[in-house]
């Protein structure tokens, strides 16, 4: 399925939206009509219940006697993230415990009676990082975001790309390092598959600390170059993006980007002249546009689309 990218309403226009990017580890839950002015709350991810009825009562408390017109959930996952499904919204098998199965968009929806679209997290941020009230759009993208997990969304002429459910891009199997044959990687589901081996968990199991913790001259950062350069190649020859940005917060490392750049050129090759040069990854793989407000403005392009839609329809 492919979901189509529009624009929020202008700042003048009407609806009083919802917007919320639920990661493993902090919630941001923002509410107003202009997105660019309001206020966001920052709360711990806990329990299902005790999440929910946070993000509840922040909400009833920003709109007052006012009713809402639309939420847009950003959410980790795995998540269903067909609306013509009954579970439309749940999370599926997951690590975070006590989330599976939870399903706080229909939730939300009761709540507060009013439309919710509910989409993946990295899905959200690909969203805002294609088309937010930015002067260049981009057309093709892949919005990578490396943290507790790793996740991809997929952007093509201007849609989130879904099949049956989002992509898990980061669960592919990637070749180890010669100097990390050992770890066997943190992926409850799969040991060393991509996320087992390179996201913010791994890295602080095998080291004991974070990689901006460990310093530029520390070996892991070469190794976390080499597998997320891999990334960045099946990226590049299976999408042929124009950009690949990489979010969350191991990707905020200094110097990581430039070992990413490296690995990709050194693995493209020659095949694709028109990437091969280390201005033209400069070009490619680039950090956010929006810095960290990527995933909150995706869900405010989630609430404005499910309102859109149900008003036009």
């Amino acid at each position: 399925m492919t979901l189509p990218l529009e624009k929020p309403a202008p700042v003048t226009g009407k609806p009083l939206l919802a917007a919320i990017e639920a990661g493993g580890a902090k919630c941001i839950v923002s509410v107003g009509r202009d997105p660019n002015k309001a206020k966001r709350h920052r709360i711990e991810t806990a329990s299902p219940s005790e999440t929910a009825a946070s993000i509840e009562r922040i909400i009833r408390e920003e709109i007052g006697r006012n009713g809402l017109d639309a939420i847009g959930i950003a959410s980790f996952g795995p998540l269903n993230v067909d609306p013509e499904s009954a579970d439309y919204g749940q999370i599926g098998p997951t690590p975070k415990p006590h989330w599976e199965a939870f399903n706080l968009r229909a939730r939300l929806q009761e709540e507060f009676d009013c439309p919710v679209m509910s989409e993946s997290d990295v899905n959200g941020a690909a969203f805002a990082e294609a088309h937010w009230q930015l002067d260049s759009p981009i057309k093709h993208l892949a919005y990578v975001t490396v943290g507790t997990g790793i996740g991809v969304g997929v952007v093509q002429n201007g849609s989130i790309v879904n099949g049956r459910s989002h992509p898990e891009i980061g669960h592919i199997r990637v070749e180890r390092h010669p100097t990390d044959r050992t770890f066997s990687g943190t992926c409850p589901f799969h040991g060393d598959c991509l996320e087992g081996l390179a996201s913010g968990p791994a890295i602080a199991t095998r080291w004991g600390a974070s990689l901006t913790e460990l310093g530029h001259d520390h070996p892991g950062l070469a190794v976390e170059g080499f597998y997320l350069g891999q990334l960045a190649v099946n990226l590049i020859l299976h999408h042929r993006p124009e950009a690949i940005i990489f979010g969350g917060g191991v990707s905020q490392t200094p110097m990581l980007l430039e070992k990413i750049r490296y690995e990709c050129l050194l693995l493209l090759g020659d095949y694709l002249s028109e990437l091969a040069s280390p201005d033209a990854m400069e070009t490619l793989i680039a950090s956010p546009r929006l810095e960290n407000d990527a995933g909150i403005l995706g869900a405010f392009i989630m609430a404005q689309r499910t309102f859109s839609r149900t008003n036009n329809s």
